[in-house]
């Protein structure tokens, strides 16, 4: 009897499992909002000069999720929602990137320089 009930409870488990796996998680209009927030901060940072398809395509994506939210197609906004969320954080690594890369190229130039003297130093042109 025991094992009978045992195998009820996961049998039930594994259909409660399923189905949360199945629902989406829903979206809101604040949601949505606070993507276009974040959005229009990337826009006027670097993200927005650096990252600019990305923006774009995180802008669509988050106008789609309007459309469909609109239309009462709640997985499907939820999805657009989340692909938007990916593009603005793919935007931000994407500028972060282009910075320190900057940083290093003005780091190599400083450090080229400075070998430069080094090496007069060495040769005793500089005292």
């Amino acid at each position: 009897m025991q094992r009978v009930s045992a195998l009820a409870c996961i049998v039930l488990m594994c259909f409660s499992i399923q189905a949360m796996a199945a629902a989406a998680p829903a979206i809101s209009d604040a949601q949505l909002a606070q993507l276009e927030q974040r959005l229009a901060k990337a826009a006027t940072s670097s993200a927005g000069e650096y990252a600019k398809n990305l923006t774009d395509a995180a802008k669509a994506s988050i106008n789609d999720a309007k459309i469909s939210l609109a239309a009462g197609k709640d997985k499907l906004a939820a999805k657009q929602a989340e692909l938007a969320d990916v593009q603005l954080s793919a935007a931000d690594a994407r500028a972060a990137e282009k910075e320190l890369l900057e940083k290093v190229a003005i780091r190599r130039s400083e450090l080229k320089k400075l070998e430069a003297r080094l090496e007069r130093y060495r040769q005793g042109e500089e005292n």
